[in-house]
């Protein structure tokens, strides 16, 4: 069994890649430019991405071994998962009701984990949740579970949609008025945008 943890970031995956401040805003975020959707713009690609996301997410301590059965399917798993979690945590984000559909998808996965003891909660408040790296489709059940729950724990009126980029994250600024993911990235680069709109409108 193994629990949440904090790690560090391995390869492919960079701090960058970690900003949403709760791990299912970041499994939300593993698709580059929701708002300008690319070809290439998948960050699960192989096992080994979503593997070494755990690991850098701060879920598992060390890249967990699965059995041959679990490998398989184990992208479209997540991303699946991934899709759904978004969809829910985007229309929070933008003040509109949760998708009964996604809502309920990320219930049933969950609950397949729990039901088959593969995944386990060890506090009344799902603050420490464990897992059976070893049993089949236990890693889309985990993640499931951590966004059913962050659903009602993480304060609606503070999570984010990146108006750029379409990233999510928690708003943990004073005054709640963060309005991109990053500052070093999408923030410079509305900033160059706006720059550029002055300057062409001046000349």
């Amino acid at each position: 069994m193994v629990t949440q943890t904090t790690s560090e970031v391995r390869s492919p995956w960079q701090e960058g890649h970690f900003i949403g401040g709760h791990p299912v805003l970041d499994l939300a975020n593993t698709v580059f430019d929701r708002l300008h959707p690319a070809e290439d713009g998948e960050l699960f690609r192989a096992p080994s991405d979503v593997l070494t996301w755990c690991v850098s997410a701060g879920l598992v301590d060390e890249v967990p071994r699965l059995p041959k059965a679990s490998v398989g399917g184990l992208v479209a798993d997540v991303q699946a998962v991934r899709e759904h979690a978004w969809a829910v945590f985007n229309a929070i984000a933008h003040g509109e009701a949760v998708p009964t559909e996604s809502f309920g998808a990320l219930l049933e996965r969950a609950g397949t984990g729990v039901r088959a003891g593969h995944v386990q909660q060890n506090d009344a408040g799902l603050g420490r949740i464990t897992a059976d790296w070893t049993a089949p489709g236990v890693i889309p059940a985990f993640l499931a579970l951590l966004a059913v729950h962050a659903v009602f724990a993480l304060p609606a009126e503070r999570v984010r949609a990146c108006g750029r980029c379409g990233w999510l994250f928690l708003d943990s600024s004073r005054g709640g008025r963060r309005r991109w993911c990053s500052m070093s990235t999408c923030g410079n680069r509305e900033k160059a945008r706006r720059h550029r709109q002055v300057e062409r409108a001046a000349g």
